[in-house]
């Protein structure tokens, strides 16, 4: 027995609102638009709700119209409303499973990008910071530079097909639920016409039964008609279920080449990586050799200093003896150690 919780006039409406939206009442979809009830009450509400459609009296027919074609006229419509349900929910899947990847695309060319922007940045003030001997790497490093930003123009243009891609996939979506909510409004008219028709039939039925075979006919062409027109219906839904798949084709291959030119584009950053990294070396190399010379000029300013210091120490070495020779001579020749007409031999 069914607990407490809900009413069956609640379940009751519940599943009549989702069949007229075209969808299965099942237990999960009546308890998502109830927003509560347990899963044993709205199942047991369910079962009563569908033995008493079962139960409920079938419109009793002329006995011109064969049961065998009202039958699969009645198999025929359920069958094509489950089909119709059947598509939507891919289609609806598919959809969105695009949308997914399109986004998660986007977000990991973008992430590359920032990461691209940073390391860009951080080389950018190594180079400020190289001396006037690095020149010409600077210049290979512009060049590298301008591939990168060729490379974000690529991954723009990548975010470009991204948003053209989703916009276009929102679009589809939603003229694909305008049209099965169309065709099943259509779907829901052609039923109504047709129970309608079938009352009167049946009113008229003792006026017309002494017309015999030519009421017969007339019934059975207007059948005809309509089971024809039910047809067309049903193919121009096929129809319009095979243009969907096939526009459906065009987004993926349109994906696939955008990811294919995202591909690239990672391998362009990558090698642009990579020369970047060896332009980092070839620096690095410069400033030791540059580091190296600096230390033989200190090392040679250092010898010149000493060699400096020693010649100066020398000439006042030198002078000093002069000067010392010659406060000699004056000393000798004032007190006359040397005689005149005497000889240094003497």
């Amino acid at each position: 027995m069914a607990r407490s919780g809900i009413r069956y006039e609640d379940v009751k409406d519940t599943a009549e609102t989702l069949l007229g939206r075209g969808l299965n009442p099942t237990i999960q979809r009546v308890r998502e638009l109830l927003g509560t009830g347990s899963n044993t009450t709205i199942s047991d509400h369910l079962k009563s709700w569908q033995q008493q459609i079962a139960d409920a009296p079938k419109v009793v027919l002329p006995p011109t119209v064969p049961e065998a074609v009202m039958t699969a006229l009645d198999a025929f419509w359920k069958i094509a409303v489950q089909h119709a349900e059947a598509a939507f929910v891919e289609q609806r899947d598919r959809a969105q499973q695009a949308v997914a990847a399109a986004e998660q695309s986007r977000d990991t060319a973008l992430a590359a990008q920032q990461q691209m922007q940073s390391e860009a940045a951080e080389q950018a003030r190594q180079l400020e910071a190289a001396q006037t001997a690095s020149r010409d790497l600077a210049d290979r490093l512009l060049v590298e530079q301008e591939r990168r930003a060729a490379a974000e123009t690529a991954i723009q243009a990548a975010e470009q097909q991204v948003h053209a891609v989703t916009t276009t996939l929102t679009q589809i979506r939603a003229e694909t639920a305008a049209r099965i909510a169309q065709a099943d409004a259509a779907l829901q008219q052609a039923r109504a016409d047709m129970t309608q028709q079938t009352a009167a039939a049946q009113r008229r039925f003792e006026e017309e039964r002494q017309r015999g075979e030519v009421s017969e006919a007339r019934l059975m062409q207007r059948l005809d008609r309509e089971r024809t027109e039910y047809a067309a219906e049903r193919q121009a839904l096929l129809a319009e279920h095979q243009e969907s798949l096939n526009r459906e084709a065009v987004l993926k291959q349109m994906l696939e080449q955008l990811q294919r030119e995202q591909r690239e584009v990672r391998m362009n950053l990558t090698d642009a990586q990579e020369r970047i990294n060896q332009l980092s070396v070839e620096l690095d190399t410069v400033h030791a050799t540059a580091h190296q010379h600096e230390m033989q000029l200190l090392e040679a300013d250092h010898k010149l200093e000493i060699t400096h210091v020693q010649l100066e120490a020398e000439t006042r070495w030198r002078q000093q003896l002069e000067q010392e020779g010659r406060e000699l001579r004056s000393l000798l020749l004032q007190h006359s150690v040397l005689k005149p007409g005497d000889t240094e031999t003497s």
